[in-house]
């Protein structure tokens, strides 16, 4: 039977319920759906989404170029276009109402006897065009839309029943960037599969260190094998005069004086908890 779970893929909020955030153009865009946004992007958070999620909507038209004869010379792509659809439930979270109804136009007073009072001016301008982030999770996988230039140019018609949220469907308008040199990107979806690389244990693979000499420069780096994430180095021992070992296990400088010391160095990697391993290995200078 074939395993399909990193192959298909069923949308699910973030287990931070974060799905959609916005931020000026110009704000630090991610690559990864693993790092954290921006600050930018954080401060805007949609909140809550409808149960439709998100749709992203592709078209292209084409014109038919036609030869002699009656047949197809070539096809030519004539216009293309881009939007999200998303419904909005948190109806009065200030984020939503300066979003489609523009920032300018949402009144926030401090809350007082009475509660707090928000007043929106429902005006025809425009909204600015913004850059837009949408998460969705699966399990261990993961999907992040990122969308560098981002319009809201609908939104749908508002319902304020008893026996149903007040919600806003909005439409956003993606327009055409360049990403790592490709141009005409509307949207870069960013898909981690959830797959893990399985990681051998943590072992130092430095057995050996060529000798120095007193009076000339040395650097040296130590290596280290399987473990999680950034290693770091410190050592047990005193090196001979001149030479330093840093965190990132190079150890360097230019020797004052000869010795054969044996000094125990030790690699801790960023599990958690971390690991840690340890060798004893001979740090040679001869005159």
């Amino acid at each position: 039977m074939v395993d399909t779970s990193t192959t298909t893929y069923v949308a699910n909020p973030p287990l931070d319920g974060g799905v959609l955030h916005s931020a000026k153009l110009g704000t630090t865009l991610p690559t990864t759906t693993y790092e954290e946004l921006a600050p930018e992007f954080l401060a805007n958070d949609y909140g809550e989404i409808g149960d439709s999620g998100f749709s992203i909507s592709r078209t292209k038209s084409i014109t038919k170029i036609r030869k002699f004869g009656g047949g197809i010379s070539r096809p030519v792509t004539t216009e293309t276009d881009n939007t999200v659809k998303i419904t909005l439930n948190d109806a009065n979270d200030p984020v939503v109402l300066r979003a489609i109804n523009g920032a300018s136009n949402v009144i926030v007073n401090d809350p007082d006897e009475h509660g707090r009072q928000i007043t929106v001016y429902q005006t025809a301008d425009d909204l600015p065009i913004e850059s837009w982030v949408i998460d969705s999770i699966d399990g261990e996988q993961e999907k992040r839309h990122v969308i560098e230039k981002g319009q809201i140019i609908e939104i749908a018609e508002v319902q304020n029943v008893h026996n149903a949220l007040t919600q806003y469907q909005i439409t956003i308008q993606v327009y055409e960037t360049e990403a790592n040199g490709r141009r005409g990107v509307n949207v870069v979806e960013i898909i981690n599969d959830g797959a893990k690389a399985v990681v051998g244990p943590l072992a130092i693979a430095t057995t050996t260190l060529p000798a120095g000499v007193v009076g000339t420069p040395y650097s040296q780096t130590l290596a280290s094998t399987g473990g999680t994430g950034a290693k770091t180095w410190t050592k047990t021992g005193t090196l001979p005069a001149g030479l330093t070992l840093s965190p990132a296990g190079v150890l360097a400088g230019t020797p004052t004086a000869a010795g054969t010391p044996s000094i125990t160095f030790k690699v801790t990697d960023s599990a958690t908890p971390a690991v840690e391993v340890t060798k004893a290995i001979v740090v040679t200078v001869t005159t």
